[in-house]
């Protein structure tokens, strides 16, 4: 058969080579930043003979009073496992990380806002009529407005791919450290003893999956 005219398209299709990601020498950045996190929140102590679970089991019986007690009650366990799979997914360029990152998300989302919808409900229905069961209306509808907003957050992150999701990533990640970092301060502002360096090594975890993060993995044609 002789060839079409030239300008035409082929008469046969053409093959297009995809992009695909591979797991380069980068991932051991992520691999022991998840692993410095561990072993801050998990293993080492902040202080002589006290661990987190310590501390936030302390926090959670009074409540906390500043930022350091609500990481240590609300966010230094979570980020362990939202940060592992954000770091990876950035680092490897992975649609299953994300994907499992949006899940988790989703499912943490939807149930804290449902408790938090229930109790400001609760607290509203027992105020009955008046200045406080408006405020407890307006708690609902700015808790479901956050949770939307946050729900929609992730679910873009998942959609990211390639350099975008890397720098997106990776800043996160030093938001992460950063957040992580403060909160030790925070907490042990005004002590009359300091933690320990064991305390400060999730932040430098979070740092070490950043810089993994930025990097990324390696590409290939096929």
């Amino acid at each position: 058969m002789a060839p079409p005219p030239y300008g035409y398209p082929p008469q046969y299709p053409v093959y297009q080579p995809r992009r695909y990601s591979r797991a380069s020498a980068s991932v051991t950045l992520p691999i022991a930043g998840v692993a410095l996190v561990v072993l801050g929140l998990l293993i080492l102590p902040w202080q002589k003979d006290t661990w987190l679970y310590e501390i936030a089991t302390g926090v959670a019986d009074t409540g906390p009073h500043s930022f350091g007690e609500s990481y240590v009650l609300f966010l230094a366990y979570p980020s362990l496992i939202f940060g592992g799979l954000l770091a990876f997914a950035a680092n490897l360029d992975s649609g299953v990380f994300r994907w499992l990152h949006f899940a988790f998300g989703a499912l943490a989302t939807c149930g804290a806002g449902t408790l938090g919808v229930l109790g400001a409900g609760i607290v509203a229905a027992m105020s009955g009529e008046g200045q406080a069961a408006e405020n407890g209306g307006a708690a609902m509808g700015v808790l479901v407005g956050v949770c939307f907003v946050v729900f929609l957050s992730m679910l873009g992150f998942a959609f990211l791919k390639g350099l975008a999701l890397r720098i997106v990533g990776g800043l996160m990640l030093l938001g992460y450290g950063l957040t992580s970092a403060l909160g030790v301060v925070s907490l042990y502002e005004g002590a009359a003893a300091g933690p320990y360096p064991s305390a400060f090594l999730p932040a430098l975890g979070w740092l070490f999956c950043a810089v993994g993060a930025f990097t990324g993995p390696k590409y290939e044609y096929r």
